[in-house]
């Protein structure tokens, strides 16, 4: 067979994955030789070239690399680009990025995984004690068709929860358990 022909055979099936130039032209059912190598050259970059593991690692780093030192890495989101760089037939888990990231010598940029953990942050606001004075000032809100209470979170923490019907719309709205949340629902909803 021709090598041009294997090769639009190979690209056609999505066999785009060799471990190197010469085994697919070996493949092909050809000898390895300066022609060969030539057609090959024309369609190179249209394979990848390397054990599924090497081409998996190239774009990782590849994606380690485009962020900023000391970043957080959404893992989910990394896997879905990274694997929209990969041959259909390597696939990548999430396993494999953590793995890398706790890889010294693989994640010199000191990257770190996006946990719950290190978003405590966005969290800390209701993770609050809920003072008798601060009931006070909800209990003066309250009126006839408003709903305005302390609600625990499944994490343990405290929300303020807002229920009523506003212009024929329901309502249902969580807030952080502070007096910035009350002067809100103030000025915005009552």
């Amino acid at each position: 067979m021709k090598l041009k022909d294997f090769l639009e055979k190979q690209l056609a099936s999505g066999k785009l994955t060799w471990n190197s130039k010469s085994e697919l032209i070996r493949a092909s059912g050809n000898n390895i030789n300066g022609y060969n190598n030539k057609i090959l050259e024309e369609y190179k970059s249209k394979f990848k070239f390397g054990s599924s593991l090497e081409i998996k690692n190239n774009e990782i780093k590849k994606y380690f690399n485009s962020l900023q030192e000391g970043s957080f890495v959404n893992v989910t989101g990394a896997v879905i680009k990274i694997q929209e760089q990969l041959p259909k037939n390597i696939s990548i888990s999430e396993t494999v990025i953590y793995n890398r990231l706790a890889d010294k010598n693989f994640n010199v940029k000191k990257l770190k995984p996006q946990t719950l953990d290190n978003q405590v942050s966005k969290t800390e606001l209701y993770d609050v004690k809920i003072t008798k004075e601060f009931l006070e000032k909800i209990e003066v809100l309250r009126q006839k068709g408003v709903y305005l209470y302390i609600e625990k979170t499944q994490r343990g923490g405290n929300t303020l929860r807002l229920k009523m019907v506003k212009n024929n719309k329901m309502v249902d709205k969580s807030f952080p358990p502070n007096d910035k949340s009350l002067e809100e629902i103030k000025s915005n909803y009552l």
